[in-house]
């Protein structure tokens, strides 16, 4: 019984998320902007945003305890403002404010990218 209740489980919380990973997610709703490997001398010259795991690298130097991060990125993800950058300042005058990501992402897939931003980079 207590594996039927499990699979029952696993299988409403993939129909809810859509199964999507916070892997996925990154890839597809951030991979446009920011460079999810190292970028070549080339792409850096044409980059529309900071590569992502530079962008995590100094949240997190600001940010070092998970929940926080998880909460400030998510949040970042769907109401970006100058008030809020906690990252390289340089990088801001050389990008701009990231567009909000509202209407484009969930509330739940931002936190899913976020979660994966903490952990993978």
């Amino acid at each position: 019984m207590p594996l039927k209740i499990t699979l029952l489980t696993v299988v409403a919380l993939s129909a809810l998320f859509g199964g999507v990973s916070g892997r996925e997610l990154v890839e597809k709703r951030c991979g446009s902007c920011h460079m999810v490997s190292n970028p070549t001398i080339e792409q850096v010259k044409h980059m529309a945003a900071p590569p992502m795991w530079g962008v995590a690298r100094h949240l997190k130097r600001n940010i070092p305890q998970r929940g926080e991060f998880v909460s400030f990125v998510a949040d970042y993800i769907m109401e970006p403002a100058e008030e809020k950058i906690r990252f390289n300042k340089e990088a801001f005058r050389r990008f701009g404010l990231m567009p909000s990501m509202k209407g484009t992402v969930t509330d739940e897939e931002a936190r899913l990218i976020a979660e994966y931003l903490y952990e993978t980079y």
